[in-house]
């Protein structure tokens, strides 16, 4: 391989890598904290955090001692839900994936083993609603339930505004 061909692989992958900062920066909500969603199981309610930035979608709940009753994380995709895992997690959580307004996939108990332990998603999914270990069951949530989110406060990216407007039921 030439040099010239070498050189000119290396300035498309920085400008790919640019063009991909960019687009994710584009796509982001504003400076500030997360925004909030609530998400409704009937008369059983989450108030979730929605992680939207890159940064605050790989760190998750990581690092934290625990979540209050009631609250947690929701995960939306603009494509599909593929896996999860519990990097840096020091609590065990119940993963509640959701599609087109419904449950479709529940794992209850997933412990907090660090990147070694994750989760697939087995169906298809656009969101992952993570909530303390014990909830889903506590609550009677199942698979195939109706389940609506609403934003709260904050802002979503267009991409995934789109998502949460297409599971209203």
């Amino acid at each position: 391989m030439t040099i010239a061909r070498l050189t000119r692989k290396i300035v498309l992958v920085v400008l790919g890598l640019v063009l991909l900062t960019l687009a994710v920066a584009w796509d982001s909500p504003p400076a500030g904290g997360m925004p909030m969603v609530r998400v409704s199981f009937g008369q059983h309610q989450v108030l979730a955090e929605a992680p939207v930035s890159p940064a605050q979608r790989l760190k998750g709940l990581g690092g934290r001692q625990n979540l209050a009753p009631g609250q947690g994380m929701l995960f939306i995709f603009a494509g599909r839900a593929l896996g999860m895992c519990m990097r840096d997690m020091k609590f065990p959580l119940d993963f509640v994936w959701l599609d087109q307004g419904k449950v479709c996939q529940i794992d209850p108990n997933v412990p907090a083993g660090g990147e070694r332990v994750t989760v697939r998603a087995k169906v298809p999914a656009q969101m992952v609603l993570e909530v303390p270990s014990g909830w889903a069951q506590e609550h009677g949530v199942y698979v195939g339930q109706e389940v609506r989110v609403d934003l709260v406060s904050g802002q979503l990216p267009e991409s995934l505004a789109k998502v949460i407007g297409n599971n209203r039921t």
